[in-house]
């Protein structure tokens, strides 16, 4: 299983985004291998075209499937209270931003071995991801 992370689906469905080429080169790449978001990426989407787009509320909800769709990404369910919990014990480890490691330790919970994001945060510290959570980093 990959986890993709929001950035990566907004490039793959925007032509005019400068990573584009590189988010519909990743997700043709791993077509094969089940590609996964969680309910936070798709939170981001919601918040992303509400912000950018708008859109009234049907709208949002039918960019943000058309999004989920044409990347090829299911949505994997995972709980708040593990997810919090995971979390508060990779804090002090990973040293990330809050929505980056909710969905680093999202990718751990649902057992991604792999996760893709532009993230540079996350990209930088790819290493230490591996090392303790087992996923390996894709991005640029």
């Amino acid at each position: 299983m990959i986890y993709v992370d929001t950035n990566v689906l907004i490039a793959y469905i925007n032509p005019r985004e400068k990573l584009h080429s590189k988010a519909h080169d990743l997700l043709l790449k791993y077509r094969s291998d089940v590609l996964a978001v969680s309910q936070l990426v798709i939170l981001e989407l919601y918040s992303v075209f509400s912000r950018v787009m708008g859109v009234s509320d049907v709208e949002v909800e039918a960019l943000v499937n058309y999004t989920l769709n044409k990347c090829g990404v299911k949505n994997v369910t995972v709980e708040w209270d593990e997810l919090h919990s995971f979390s508060l014990n990779y804090a002090n480890k990973l040293k990330l931003k809050t929505l980056d490691l909710l969905h680093v330790i999202a990718a751990h919970i649902m057992g991604a071995k792999t996760l893709i994001t532009f993230d540079k945060d996350v990209v930088e510290r790819k290493n230490i991801i591996k090392d303790l959570l087992g996923i390996v980093v894709l991005g640029f």
